[in-house]
């Protein structure tokens, strides 16, 4: 197993995924953090030995625990059939994989919430972070319109109009196409095409035009897509 991993808690589930292996699969195991034995290790003269065993005896119980909710991603993995498209989003490294059973359709760099908070004088506040689990495409658009939400006039220092005002519509800044994972986000285009491979979304998921185009054709609705 190679010395660099990423830790995923999405689906209920924890495993250990390969950095250098991520586009070509899923690594899934248990690990306990050495950080949380460093500590016990330098100190080990300084600490009873009872307090010693109990902390170990915690961290068994701790992966043991992390074993079992481990299961479910598996599970749900080994239930794809081998000729079933799905999309998987890694929001750390900012990269989008399609699949279709274990054969990889598309590997593209993109861009995920910019995991920013702003807060507003009434009090209200938005932490701008792209959603995390097992979701589905609930639709498909052509020239996908955005429609100004109250965080994009706060963020820019502008009274918030009324919720009918046509400036809250604003065209031509979402690409082409757009799948739709409710509650407001997207996986959609961006004007912003230097800035894909970072975190400065709003929680959408941005991709390039010409990868977008190969999602938007290739998936259908209710095509899985798991984010971490």
């Amino acid at each position: 197993m190679p010395h660099c991993l990423v830790f995923l808690r999405d689906l209920g589930a924890f495993a250990v995924r390969s950095v250098s292996q991520c586009s070509s699969a899923l690594f899934l195991c248990v690990s306990v953090v050495a950080l949380n034995l460093f500590p016990m290790i330098v100190q080990a003269d300084e600490v009873p030995i009872e307090l010693l065993r109990a902390k170990v005896a915690a961290l068994e119980q701790e992966a043991a625990s992390l074993e079992e909710q481990n299961q479910g991603l598996r599970q749900m993995l080994k239930e794809q059939e081998d000729d079933e498209v799905y999309i998987v989003v890694d929001t750390e490294n900012n990269r989008l994989t399609l699949r279709q059973g274990e054969k990889v359709l598309l590997n593209a760099v993109v861009g995920t919430g910019s995991r920013q908070f702003i807060e507003e004088e009434t009090g209200r506040n938005w932490y701008f972070e792209s959603p995390l689990g097992s979701l589905s495409v609930l639709g498909k658009e052509r020239n996908p319109v955005w429609i100004r939400p109250d965080w994009s006039y706060v963020e820019e220092n502008m009274p918030v109009p009324a919720e009918n005002d046509p400036d809250r519509i604003v065209r031509e800044v979402l690409g082409k196409y757009a799948l739709i994972l409710g509650n407001g986000y997207k996986i959609h285009g961006t004007k912003f095409t230097d800035l894909l491979g970072t975190h400065f979304t709003h929680g959408c998921v941005s991709v390039g035009d010409k990868d977008l185009e190969v999602l938007y054709k290739t998936v259908k609705i209710g095509t899985k897509v798991y984010i971490y």
